[in-house]
């Protein structure tokens, strides 16, 4: 009893913190459609709504039950029927959103609605699709179409990238990194894209080719980059974006990457770097700012870091 006991627990907390970061980073319902932080024409792209979760859904640690979740109370209690309603998505979609049915009426059974429908569109995006529409709140409907395009990136571009004009409010995020992780499968055809797409900002296009892969490939995201046009900034976007990805798994290691690309663009991987690092340790992320050679750039990194101080 008391191993179950600790393994519901832990199950539970592991869901109670993913909520909470995933709050951190997601856009209030009421905004216009988000504007992406720009630095000095150099995109920082926030971490993404959640979304693309584990193929499986769901922690796969836990196991619940609808009689485990009703006798717990409060938070504890909702955490546990939102991991059921994730372990049932994938094969008992109308269970899955029974489960959500059990949350309180709000914010939380919406984020559940939208969970599920997610994963559940790899199997059938016929019924994600209609569940969308039956989300009441805005944030978590417009989420809802941004997972079910995230779903399906590597698989299905067009219909991924076509799927994120019902993602409302994210639309550009969407696009920003259904793109992206397409670009994982395919550089050249991501890139492509990129150059061809005219109701998008090309700007954001390359940035995400450089955080994608360099998320994965490094030195395919700079091979790419390199090929990205020099107008209007757009090679900076790319080689910030791969910055922002060395970041996310080493700062140090990061900047020694920073270092290997042209000296045109150091500048903005090392905005990159600073950018992602803002999100964690405000103090390093000004220090960064200093390998910043660019008078105006280096102010704009500054102001930046300077802003979660």
């Amino acid at each position: 009893m008391e191993r179950a006991f600790l393994g519901l627990w832990a199950g539970i907390s592991a869901l109670l913190i993913l909520g909470v970061q995933a709050a951190l980073f997601r856009v209030v319902a009421e905004l216009p459609e988000p504007e992406i932080e720009v630095v000095a024409e150099v995109i920082a792209i926030p971490p993404k709504p959640e979304g693309a979760m584990s193929e499986e859904g769901g922690d796969q640690g836990t196991t619940y039950t609808d009689a485990a979740c009703r006798k717990h109370e409060g938070d504890y209690r909702n955490a546990c029927f939102h991991g059921l309603a994730l372990q049932r998505a994938e094969r008992d979609p109308d269970g899955a959103l029974e489960a959500c049915g059990e949350l309180p009426k709000g914010e939380e059974r919406w984020e559940c609605f939208s969970d599920v429908a997610e994963i559940h569109s790899r199997v059938d995006r016929d019924w994600s699709e209609a569940t969308c529409p039956s989300i009441p709140a805005r944030k978590w409907r417009d989420q809802c179409w941004f997972g079910i395009a995230l779903a399906w990136s590597t698989t299905d571009a067009d219909y991924a990238r076509d799927t994120c004009q019902q993602a409302g409010q994210f639309k550009n995020f969407c696009r920003h990194d259904v793109n992206g992780e397409y670009s994982q499968v395919d550089p050249q055809g991501a890139l492509e894209w990129c150059h061809q797409v005219q109701d998008f900002p090309q700007k954001w296009c390359y940035h995400g080719l450089g955080k994608y892969l360099g998320r994965t490939d490094p030195a395919t995201s700079r091979a790419i980059c390199e090929q990205v046009p020099q107008e209007n900034g757009w090679q900076q976007q790319c080689y910030h974006g791969l910055g922002w990805a060395l970041a996310e798994q080493d700062v140090d290691s990061a900047m020694l990457g920073c270092r290997e690309t042209p000296d045109s663009v150091q500048d903005s991987c090392y905005m990159g770097v600073s950018a992602n690092s803002r999100r964690f340790d405000a103090t390093r992320s000004l220090e960064i700012c200093e390998l910043v050679r660019d008078r105006k750039d280096y102010k704009s990194c500054v102001s930046f870091a300077r802003g979660a101080l």
